[in-house]
């Protein structure tokens, strides 16, 4: 007898016995992803027909880390650089940062917060449960997209200053050249308009959403009463606001009288829960954002700084992605209409945003988003 066969033989055998051993393996997996849903289900409670279960307990089953704030009802949950947000009284949810919305919503039971079994079941399981996936998903934190959003436009002017000049035109002239700047840099640049004509914030919104873009800003021009008011400002989306915060919001959010009366009563029903969700997820990437954009101003002597503010503006609101909105100057003040109005100052304008978006793109990427 040669050596060959039972070298053959002895090789088969091991290949049998691995096969049995992954088989046996697979199925612990199945068994501990199922006892857990199945220890779930027994502790589940029904409430108008629809199976929940205590978040607490959904959390103990799979040694989810979550912050329950009892003012807004919102829980953050966290795993294995997986997160998730949701809130009691709404169907709506973010997970590992995309937007879902679920047939039944979180609710406020016996004073607690209980899921839906099938959300449970259909989502959260396949992330939290270390057996559903072998290997746990990694995101990959890269700025590729820009969204740039030249604010006002066709029917809407903007503010006007005392000579004329148009904010309309001012921040398109601005966007186009930042375009221009962040293509020549390897960026994917969409712009919300490159024409003059009206587009609704709604619409800006639904445009940077519709491609998954990385940021949105939005460019403005100021004006205020105070005709030595000057500087440059960029805010980022909150409802804490000082009155100069206000101000402003109010006259970016003006156009809202423009738009179509359909289209401005479906946007107002959108869940404002969503949004307060969407918020949260984005807050720290859009002040992070506002900051760079005005380090890079301020460097290049554009004006006087006046710092990064926070306000309720409708055309971030909307926005699924950090997103901020920059004011370049005040096209009230007769110095800054003049110098808003020369091309080589808007080309120094661009420039400086293009500095700062890219040193955000270097610490984003080098931080892992800020959050980790």
């Amino acid at each position: 007898m040669s050596y060959r066969e039972p070298a053959k033989y002895l090789f088969l055998g091991v290949i049998f016995l691995s096969l049995i051993m992954l088989s046996g393996c697979a199925g612990r997996r199945n068994l501990v992803r199922g006892k857990a849903l199945y220890d779930l289900k027994k502790e589940a409670v029904s409430v108008k027909g629809e199976e929940y279960v205590s978040l607490s307990l959904m959390c103990g089953v799979y040694g989810v880390k979550w912050d329950y704030d009892p003012v807004s009802y919102r829980v953050v949950l966290k795993k294995d650089g997986h997160k998730a947000i949701v809130m009691a009284n709404s169907n709506s949810f973010i997970l590992d940062g995309r937007y879902y919305v679920h047939l039944k919503p979180v609710i406020l039971y016996d004073d607690n917060i209980y899921v839906p079994f099938s959300m449970v079941e259909d989502k959260f399981d396949r992330v939290f449960n270390p057996y559903y996936y072998q290997v746990p998903s990694t995101k990959v934190y890269s700025i590729r997209t820009v969204v740039i959003d030249p604010g006002h436009g066709g029917k809407d002017p903007g503010a006007i200053g005392r000579k004329g000049l148009q904010e309309k035109d001012v921040a398109l002239d601005i966007s186009k050249k930042l375009r221009n700047i962040l293509e020549d840099n390897g960026f994917k640049v969409v712009m919300t308009r490159d024409t003059d004509n009206f587009i609704s914030l709604r619409r800006r919104a639904d445009i940077s959403n519709k491609i998954k873009a990385d940021f949105f800003i939005s460019v403005h021009a100021n004006a205020a009463r105070n005709r030595s008011a000057r500087g440059f400002e960029v805010f980022y989306l909150s409802d804490a606001m000082d009155d100069n915060a206000r101000a402003v919001a109010a006259a970016e959010n003006a156009v809202l009288e423009l738009e179509d009366e359909f289209e401005l009563k479906h946007s107002n029903a959108l869940d404002a829960i969503v949004w307060d969700l969407l918020y949260d997820e984005y807050r720290i990437e859009s002040k992070e954002m506002a900051a760079s954009l005005c380090e890079s101003m301020q460097r290049d002597s554009i004006g006087k700084n006046r710092g990064v503010k926070s306000a309720r503006f409708y055309v971030l609101k909307g926005v699924r992605s950090p997103s901020v909105l920059i004011e370049v100057g005040f096209i009230s003040n007769s110095s800054e209409e003049s110098k808003l109005r020369s091309t080589s100052f808007r080309k120094q304008i661009a420039q400086a945003l293009a500095k700062g978006i890219i040193n955000y793109k270097q610490r984003y990427e080098e931080t892992e988003g800020f959050t980790n």
